[in-house]
């Protein structure tokens, strides 16, 4: 018997809530979660409590370490999109370079999830390290599809859990043209889909998501890296049509249709 789409998704949250490895360490707890980062490892949290009954969520400073250690210098270019992508997910960076949020225990799954996006984003940085790239290939998506005047616009979306999505691109929909919602991904490794696999699910799953047969689009970058079989199933589950960006006829197919 074929299950519902709830169902599915009551499938998919047990089995993210049984990845998760927590270690108690002495003045915090250590959250191992299964997003992996642009070299593999899995994303790590620390959670610890503050005062005012406030809890605080951060990284330890790994994020813009291991970014050294793959030798990527820190320029103003990359310091305003480093800012850029902390303001985008709420997140704040100390002067020891650590990042992090805070708020109420209740607050814990969108500082969860901010965090965790913060981190996967700013990892994307270390594939701006090579001379010949002039700006991030969000922006040469972008800039390509204005180009070829099909409509779109920066906007937003709220999910189920009250979370915001900013989305680099979206058509909107008309009479007989379904809503286009188009996001841009520079490295497509597993972690990074069933992020953006969650999200999709969250913005379709509110009520006021009120669109008949929305296209989700994830753009990539093939000289980057290809989505794994394991990718692409996840993709496949929840709608998401990943394509990479030198189908451009394709791409634009998908959003005249």
């Amino acid at each position: 018997m074929t299950k519902t789409t709830q169902e599915l998704l009551d499938d998919y949250y047990h089995f993210l809530s049984k990845s998760y490895q927590i270690n108690k360490l002495d003045d915090a707890e250590e959250i191992v979660t299964p997003f992996t980062d642009n070299i593999g490892d899995n994303v790590t949290l620390y959670l610890s409590q503050i005062k005012n009954h406030k809890i605080k969520l951060d990284d330890d400073g790994y994020t813009l370490d291991n970014l050294k250690m793959m030798n990527v210098n820190l320029s103003d270019t990359r310091q305003q999109l480093l800012r850029r992508i902390c303001n985008q997910y709420e997140v704040s960076l100390s002067n020891e370079g650590i990042l992090f949020n805070t708020g109420t225990p209740s607050d814990f799954p969108i500082m969860k999830l901010n965090l965790t996006s913060a981190i996967l984003k700013i990892g994307d940085l270390s594939f701006t390290q090579h001379s010949r790239v002039k700006k991030m290939f969000v922006d040469d998506v972008i800039s390509t599809l204005k180009k070829k005047d099909l409509g779109g616009i920066p906007s937003s979306f709220v999910g189920r859990s009250g979370v915001n999505y900013p989305l680099p691109y979206v058509v909107p929909q008309r009479k007989h043209h379904p809503l286009k919602v188009v996001d841009v991904a520079n490295n497509i490794s597993n972690g990074n889909m069933m992020q953006t696999a969650f999200q999709v699910n969250d913005i379709k799953n509110n009520v006021e998501f009120d669109y008949t047969d929305p296209t989700f689009l994830l753009i990539y970058n093939e000289k980057v890296a290809s989505p794994s079989k394991q990718s692409m199933k996840i993709a496949n589950d929840v709608g998401i049509s990943a394509v990479p960006f030198s189908e451009m006829d394709r791409i634009t197919d998908l959003l005249t249709a």
